[in-house]
C-alpha cells in the first residue's frame, strides 16, 4: 500500500513540475502583457535580455543590407563600400536606441517588429488609446523546442518576438524575427 501511495505522490510531482515548466513562457508573457498594459517598462524589461536583443536585431539588419550590396546594380557601384561602411555606422546605434526598455514596450504593444522611426510622434500615455488598442493583446505562443518559444500575433506578418529559457521555469525576450514583408521588400 505504501509502495502504490511514493508512486502515485511522485507521479504527481512529476507531472506537476511537467504541466508548470510548459507552462512558464505563458506565465511570462502574461506578465509582459500586464506591463505593456500598464506601460511599465521597467517591469517589462525584467523579462529582457537586451544584448542579445540588439545582436539578434543587428545580425538581421546587417544580412539584409548584405544581401542587397550583393545585388547586380550595387556590385558595379564605386560607391557601395562606402555605403556599406556608413550604413554599419548608422545602423549600430540606430538599433541600440530602438532596443531600449521604452523602444520595445513600443513594439510588444502594436505586436509588430519594427521599430520607431525617427520623427514619427509617439502616442501621448496620458491619451485614451483608440478602439483596437484598447482590445486584448493578443498573441499564439510556438514552441521550437526545449528551450524556445516564438510569440507572434495571429494571421499577421507582424515578425515574431522569441523567448529564450533562462532556468526551469524563467524566459526572457532573446531575439526580434523581422516580418517577411521587411526582409523581402529589401531583395
Amino acid at each position: 500500500m505504501k509502495k502504490t501511495s511514493a508512486i502515485a505522490i511522485a507521479a504527481a510531482v512529476a507531472t506537476s513540475l511537467a504541466v508548470t515548466s510548459y507552462a512558464s513562457p505563458y506565465w511570462t508573457l502574461h506578465q509582459m502583457k500586464a506591463a505593456i498594459e500598464h506601460k511599465d517598462a521597467d517591469r517589462l524589461s525584467e523579462h529582457i535580455d537586451f544584448p542579445a536583443l540588439r545582436e539578434s536585431f543587428k545580425g538581421q539588419m546587417m544580412a539584409m543590407m548584405n544581401k542587397r550590396m550583393a545585388s547586380p546594380e550595387m556590385a558595379n557601384n564605386p560607391f557601395s563600400g562606402i555605403g556599406q561602411m556608413m550604413a554599419v555606422a548608422l545602423i549600430n546605434p540606430l538599433i541600440d536606441a530602438a532596443v531600449s526598455p521604452a523602444g520595445v514596450l513600443a513594439m510588444m504593444e502594436s505586436g509588430k517588429v519594427r521599430p520607431a522611426t525617427p520623427g514619427t510622434p509617439q502616442a501621448d500615455p496620458a491619451t485614451p488609446r483608440d478602439q483596437a488598442a484598447q482590445e486584448k493583446l493578443d498573441y499564439s505562443v510556438d514552441y521550437q523546442g526545449w528551450s524556445r518559444v516564438a510569440i507572434s500575433q495571429p494571421g499577421q506578418d507582424a515578425g515574431r518576438f522569441i523567448l529564450k529559457r533562462t532556468g526551469l521555469w524563467s524566459w526572457q525576450l532573446s531575439a526580434l524575427e523581422l516580418p517577411r514583408s521587411v526582409l523581402e521588400s529589401h531583395k
